[in-house]
């Protein structure tokens, strides 16, 4: 990685350009060579693009008067990107992202973009760290349609900051029942981050998160 100055002639560049890719760290601009990605293709990674491809093609199978209905739901849903900016989904992306969840949960994928509001947000307690596990504890939702969805990221050192883009999902659990035990975990600090997600549409709260020590 090398630090450059006014690189591409601007006073920042970001992303691919050739073999070089743009970024920044800490306040200074940088360039380094491109290299492609890995891919793990674990059990889970392969299971996932399995839902996509579904979604895919359960898009290509909907009405156009559906399509419209995902195409004015994603401009009433716009999202935050890096820059703080808004950011718009389309439709197509909309309804996949929804389908991916729900098949997930097991449960089948819906034709009509959703016309309540996302689930509320996870409001965590304490998570109590044990012997290969913790112990997730929150309030309760009323009724069966909404699932917890807990990611961990860890073991970690204390002044490293926890990042969802860095968390492994680790498992869902009826929202009405707390608290959710999360095993199989090496010893050391964690961060846990849970969201809820209807069972109905797939939208999802945000994520919130808490710390607990694995012994």
């Amino acid at each position: 990685m090398a630090k450059v100055v006014s690189p591409l002639h601007s006073t920042q560049a970001r992303n691919r350009v050739g073999g070089l890719v743009y970024s920044s760290w800490r306040s200074m601009n940088t360039v380094k060579s491109f290299k492609s990605p890995s891919q793990p293709r674990t059990s889970r990674q392969l299971t996932i693009r399995g839902f996509m491809l579904t979604s895919v093609r359960a898009w290509a199978a909907l009405t156009p008067t559906h399509r419209t209905g995902w195409n004015d739901f994603s401009v009433a849903h716009p999202e935050t990107d890096w820059t703080s900016g808004s950011k718009r989904l389309t439709g197509a992306n909309w309804y996949c992202r929804l389908s991916v969840r729900l098949l997930d949960l097991a449960k089948s994928v819906v034709a009509t973009a959703p016309v309540a509001a996302a689930p509320p947000g996870i409001v965590l307690g304490v998570a109590t760290g044990g012997s290969g596990q913790i112990s997730v504890a929150y309030t309760a939702h009323g009724g069966t349609a909404d699932q917890i969805d807990i990611w961990t990221e860890g073991p970690m050192s204390a002044g490293r900051l926890a990042k969802i883009e860095r968390a492994k999902h680790r498992q869902y659990g009826p929202a009405e029942t707390t608290p959710i035990v999360v095993t199989g975990l090496t010893p050391g600090l964690h961060t846990v981050f849970a969201r809820c997600i209807s069972e109905t549409d797939g939208q999802a709260s945000s994520f919130t998160s808490t710390t607990a020590t694995v012994t």
